[in-house]
């Protein structure tokens, strides 16, 4: 594997950066994983540019957040060290990796059974170690298997409808981050859970392509 340290110096100086990230952890946890292991071999060169890149699966592919999209989002779900996260549809576990970096308690899932087997490869050499739950843990559109409450909930990608069954996971205080579209437009929302009430607000204008499963639901037509 190439040194890519330089390259991923840039990306945070120049993409992470300008886009108004500026908590100190979050920028050190970019500046140190080495994203280049989370992606396709042939995307080795690219893994620092904001080009639009996805790994393969056994009968899915993921398309990846840009880094400047997935460090606001973090950024915006205030992670402390210690806390228990979910990391959801994360492809080979980039964001898993950044979370346990930051010091956070991380459960990988993913849908497909092959990217969950090649993150497991991935994230051998991270630092601190990621529990990987069984693709068939995680549907979709539910939590499937999932019977944990998590202090931090991360899902790498879009959804046009609330994902109700991952908002029911979340510890009290806890927060949930995803980009939902609505028509034509779409922005990272972060929800938060007080007893057992859930609210939520807008963090800021991102794009990111629609995870299967969490499409919305054609209503009649007549």
């Amino acid at each position: 594997m190439p040194d890519l340290s330089q390259a991923r110096r840039v990306m945070v100086d120049n993409q992470i950066r300008t886009f108004d990230v500026t908590d100190r952890e979050v920028l050190a946890a970019f500046d140190v994983v080495p994203r280049e292991r989370f992606v396709e071999p042939a995307d080795v060169p690219l893994a620092y540019s904001d080009a639009k890149l996805a790994v393969k699966g056994a009968n899915e592919s993921r398309a990846l957040l840009v880094p400047l999209v997935l460090a606001r989002l973090v950024q915006a779900l205030a992670p402390k060290a210690g806390e228990s996260a979910l990391d959801c549809c994360g492809g080979l576990g980039y964001s898993a990796a950044i979370l346990a970096d930051l010091g956070l308690k991380v459960t990988f899932a993913e849908t497909d059974s092959g990217l969950t087997a090649r993150a497991a490869d991935a994230l051998a050499g991270t630092p601190e170690p990621v529990k990987l739950l069984a693709a068939s843990c995680l549907g979709a559109a539910t939590a499937g298997a999932v019977n944990e409450s998590y202090d931090v909930i991360l899902i790498n990608g879009a959804v046009e409808r609330e994902p109700t069954a991952l908002l029911a996971r979340l510890k009290d205080g806890g927060r949930l981050g995803v980009i939902v579209k609505q028509g034509r437009a779409a922005q990272a929302r972060i929800y938060l859970r007080s007893g057992d009430a859930i609210s939520h607000r807008m963090a800021f204008d991102a794009l990111a392509p629609v995870l299967p499963g969490f499409q919305d639901e054609p209503g009649f037509v007549f």
